[in-house]
């Protein structure tokens, strides 16, 4: 661990390294590199979204296969599915409306749902199959309106979350910087999450996006996001996970290595220079190939 610190300790971020550093050893330092080439993304809309939200724009439907060819084209090089699609103008991705062809995958293959804002009633037929629920949690009124597009309250998000809970295991994910690159209700999320803890949290990053209402703002200061994850792993005594929605390049390298020391020990795809140097270090790197919510076994929470 000394190594590891007095590598990272020159360059602005040394007082906070030297902070985070006394702290790491709270948690386990063994990292889980998640690069989930054995799970697939699959969108039930194809490229259509309806909602358009400011930060994605149906941007990131793009790189995702169709649900359709999935089902026909059978599955020999996965061993999972991340299912996502577009929204509808009320923030519900229709997974429901695709329920037969859902209910035609293999009975005992993984599925990671991204079901938008709903209480999952209408996928009740899922529950007893290995599903895990991904749910994003917003902590102010502002975001839904001025990200979503939607007049409704910051509740609905924490009502639909606990709804869904009742059928299957959900992991909530963070967006840091959601509203535009500024905080705005992450740490209600955080209080909220401290009287319910969750198996595990995702904590995600804005990142620009070309053809977005927010291509032009910042991204979040990756030392305001060490900030915040070192916050949760004081007051959450589940495993955070910093996942694949964040910014690249140099942004990551510096990001990534903050958010281990801050207590994030499953990082996907992360900074090859973060891995080089805890394995030089001789701390333990594994690599996960499928998508992180899915590693999330049981709502254990081992770090209490």
């Amino acid at each position: 661990m000394a190594q590891v610190l007095a590598r990272w300790a020159a360059g602005p971020d040394q007082a906070l390294i030297e902070r985070l550093g006394e702290r790491a050893t709270r948690r386990p330092l063994a990292l889980v590199s998640a690069v989930p080439t054995q799970t697939r993304a699959v969108s039930v809309t194809g490229s259509v979204c309806q909602q358009r939200c400011a930060h994605c724009n149906g941007h990131y439907l793009q790189g995702m296969t169709a649900l359709d060819a999935i089902c026909a084209a059978g599955l020999t090089d996965v061993r999972s599915l991340l299912i996502s699609g577009g929204s509808r103008p009320t923030g519900e991705v229709p997974l429901a409306d695709h329920l037969d062809r859902l209910l035609a995958l293999p009975a005992d293959l993984p599925l990671n749902l991204h079901v938008g804002l709903q209480d999952g009633s209408r996928l009740h037929p899922l529950r007893g199959r290995p599903v895990t629920v991904s749910f994003d949690l917003i902590g102010d009124d502002a975001t839904a309106r001025e990200i979503y597009g939607l007049d409704r309250p910051a509740r609905d998000w924490f009502e639909a979350y606990e709804r869904l809970q009742d059928a299957f295991p959900v992991i909530p994910h963070l967006t840091i910087g959601l509203r535009g690159g500024i905080l705005s209700g992450e740490r209600n999320v955080l209080d909220y999450l401290s009287r319910r803890p969750p198996p595990a949290l995702t904590f995600l990053v804005f990142r620009p996006t070309p053809g977005t209402a927010l291509a032009d703002r910042p991204v979040p200061d990756p030392a305001v996001v060490a900030e915040l994850i070192a916050e949760a792993a004081d007051r959450l005594p589940c495993p955070l996970h910093l996942g694949c929605m964040r910014p690249g390049g140099g942004w990551r390298q510096r990001a990534d290595r903050l958010a281990w020391l801050a207590g994030a020990r499953t990082i996907v795809m992360p900074d090859r220079t973060l891995v080089a140097d805890l394995q030089a270090a001789g701390l333990p790197v594994t690599i996960g190939r499928e998508c992180c919510s899915l590693s999330v076994s049981a709502p254990e929470h081992p770090y209490e």
